[in-house]
């Protein structure tokens, strides 16, 4: 049985930022002035400046690593934990939470994780190893009841390079899902029950991935470079299921038709099982969150998450906690799509504003005190004040090795041949 490492995670990982805030004679955000620029820096301010104000807890993960993942930079999946579990910390109590960390190469040993943490499944196409042989290890992270499932790469993303923003968004996305299924009550919904009718696909996706951005990835690249050319990507897949060329769909939504915009988003009213265009829903639905917390705050969206709880109606509840109707909110929102997609809006040659990043202390895995006859692995992390995944991260190089017809790729940050072999020139 291959063996795993089994961490319970008690010290916090964040990075300390500055984010700018808006100039002094810009225009104030309402749903009829949406400023292209300012709006999602206003967002993005409103949850940071919401989250200082509240007292720090953390979410205590428990991890499951495949071995084959723990010889990679899983850490870095991370990013944000007590950040969010604070944010999200007035609608459910912070506490053990499992997370699964895998790679390509696990598919049995994801499976059996699975099953074991939250029960037979009836189809195989709901495991994990479905996904891996359908998308490789491009499947991002998934939550299913009480668990956080991530595959880990075979390469690390570094801050300050685009393929960093998608990956840094993950903890901070899942967790918002757990939250989600807390306060809604998923299971209840699942089970026939009349309680926990979930929210629709760009509700829950979009705002997933908002929230993603904003405690995840938004410290390294607060200029929105990286984030706009993620959401661009995002809509490819539309374009691609219709055989039309990449840059169709947004081209489409340059043209700043409202109709339009109700026509993408009546696709994603859905639940998330099923959505026809989840990747249209992270994408539209997060510029949707951007607009709705530059308005209404952080305050907006814990009010639709208890309005919703209460109603089961997800319009109902829309129009209680941010004061406009759902379809009096896609004619506002048309203009924010159109301008996002259209480049001469934004300039990033002298990027500004930036954020400003603390390097603080890495968190190291050390052997608990506890002991076991069992082949895991327990470890947990010491806690210090401000520590984050990000300074652990260093360039690996990988050199081949050679002893005769033996071949050997040896990969470290400072890798050297074993005994008797010599570098391949």
């Amino acid at each position: 049985m291959t063996a795993f490492f089994a961490v319970l995670i008690t010290g916090i990982l964040l990075a300390a930022i500055t984010v700018p805030s808006r100039a002094d004679n810009s225009p104030t955000i309402t749903f009829d002035n949406l400023d292209p620029v300012n709006t999602s820096l206003i967002a993005y301010k409103n949850v940071n400046d919401y989250l200082d104000k509240l007292a720090r807890v953390s979410a205590k993960p428990v991890l499951h690593i495949s071995e084959e993942a723990s010889k990679r930079e899983y850490l870095s999946y991370l990013v944000g934990l007590e950040r969010i579990s604070t944010l999200w910390s007035e609608l459910v109590t912070p506490g053990e939470l499992n997370v699964v960390l895998f790679t390509e190469k696990d598919l049995d040993w994801v499976d059996k994780k699975q099953i074991e943490l939250t029960g037979e499944w009836k189809m195989d196409n709901e495991l994990q190893s479905s996904r891996l042989k359908k998308y490789g290890c491009n499947i991002g992270g998934m939550y299913l009841p009480g668990v956080l499932f991530f595959c880990v790469k075979d390469r690390v993303e570094y801050p300050g390079v685009p393929e960093y923003y998608p990956q840094a968004h993950l903890f901070a996305h899942e967790y918002t899902h757990y939250m989600e299924m807390k306060v809604r009550n998923w299971m209840g919904y699942v089970k026939g029950t009349s309680a926990g009718k979930r929210n629709t696909c760009w509700n829950e996706e979009g705002f997933a991935t908002f929230y993603g951005f904003a405690i995840g990835s938004n410290p390294y690249g607060v200029d929105g470079k990286d984030r706009r050319k993620f959401v661009s990507e995002l809509l490819w897949n539309y374009d691609d299921r219709r055989n039309q060329p990449h840059g169709t769909l947004e081209a489409q939504i340059r043209l700043g038709k409202v109709e339009e915009t109700k026509r993408l988003f009546a696709m994603l009213e859905n639940t998330p099982w099923p959505c026809d265009e989840t990747q249209n829903a992270y994408a539209l639905g997060s510029l949707a969150a951007e607009a709705l917390v530059a308005v209404k705050g952080h305050e907006g969206m814990v009010k639709f998450y208890r309005a919703s709880a209460r109603t089961g109606d997800w319009r109902v509840s829309f129009q209680e906690a941010f004061g406009i109707s759902i379809d009096t909110f896609y004619e506002k929102l048309t203009p924010y799509l159109a301008s996002q997609f259209t480049s001469s809006n934004f300039v990033y040659a002298s990027p500004s504003p930036s954020a400003k990043l603390t390097p603080p202390a890495s968190p190291t895995p050390t052997p608990s005190s506890s002991t076991s006859s069992n082949p895991e692995v327990v470890a947990s992390i010491k806690p210090s004040a401000v520590p984050s995944v990000i300074t652990k991260l260093t360039k690996k190089i990988t050199i081949t090795c050679i002893k005769g017809k033996t071949i050997k790729k040896v990969t470290a940050t400072k890798p050297k041949c074993p005994a008797g072999y010599k570098k391949k020139s």
